[in-house]
């Protein structure tokens, strides 16, 4: 199966295919799936976003974007955004929202909680995180505490394994 990942975070374009490699190592994917080079998308919905899905269309299996909901009170609003983009895609997209931001999946992992601020945040008051930081957490990401916790993950996990 051949999938194309359409991120948001410009620094998830390196971070995402280390993760994948990780997965298969871990068996938890098909080692034989295949990640196109994920393409970076706007942090807002907008025509760039149509333009992207309509060149990547019918070059693969099956389209994955993962896009940052900012807070648990943004997530319908903005899956219906991105769901509106995808009407007149002829390939299968699946769209995954990260409650916060992907690195919610790193604090995870570490057992860090974040309560008033986003989980990027508590990253950088605990480790002096920086954006530009985020493929080298790659290698930190708990799979199996990501599985049972955290929401955004396990649909990642089934967009790469559904058949």
């Amino acid at each position: 199966m051949r999938i194309k990942l359409i991120v948001e975070d410009s620094w998830g374009v390196p971070f995402f295919p280390i993760v994948i490699e990780r997965l298969k190592a871990a068996k938890l994917v098909n080692k034989n799936l295949i990640i196109q080079k994920p393409k970076h998308a706007p942090a807002d919905c907008n025509s760039k976003l149509d333009e992207i899905l309509r060149m990547v269309d019918n070059k693969c299996d099956r389209i994955i974007i993962v896009l940052d909901a900012d807070g648990p009170q943004n997530y319908i609003s903005r899956y219906e955004r991105a769901q509106s983009h995808v009407n007149n895609i002829t390939t299968p997209v699946k769209i995954i929202l990260a409650e916060y931001e992907i690195e919610e999946w790193i604090c995870i992992s570490k057992d860090l909680r974040w309560r008033h601020s986003k989980p990027s945040e508590e990253l950088k008051d605990k480790f002096r995180y920086r954006k530009w930081s985020l493929p080298k957490y790659a290698d930190d990401l708990d799979f199996d505490k990501l599985k049972k916790n955290c929401k955004s993950f396990k649909e990642f996990l089934k967009a790469l394994t559904q058949k």
